[in-house]
């Protein structure tokens, strides 16, 4: 019964951290010419790829950090 709900707190601030995270993606560019939809697909596919998925979750932070480095806040 312990071990299920060590599990359970587990997944639990794993979701949470998950969400986190994703609120984190920055949207928005301060140059108006780049700050539309077309270009942060771009820029998010690019970061996508470059950061493929992994089970522990770190590469939703380093997608974030590569939008943060193209200019996106």
């Amino acid at each position: 019964m312990i071990t299920t709900r060590k599990a359970g707190v587990f997944v639990f601030a794993l979701m949470g951290s998950t969400l986190t995270a994703c609120g984190g993606f920055p949207t928005t560019h301060p140059d108006p010419a780049k700050n539309n939809p077309t270009n942060y697909k771009a820029d998010v596919k690019d970061c996508a790829q470059s950061y493929p998925d992994t089970p522990d979750g770190v590469y939703l932070k380093r997608r974030i950090t590569c939008l943060e480095l193209k200019g996106w806040k």
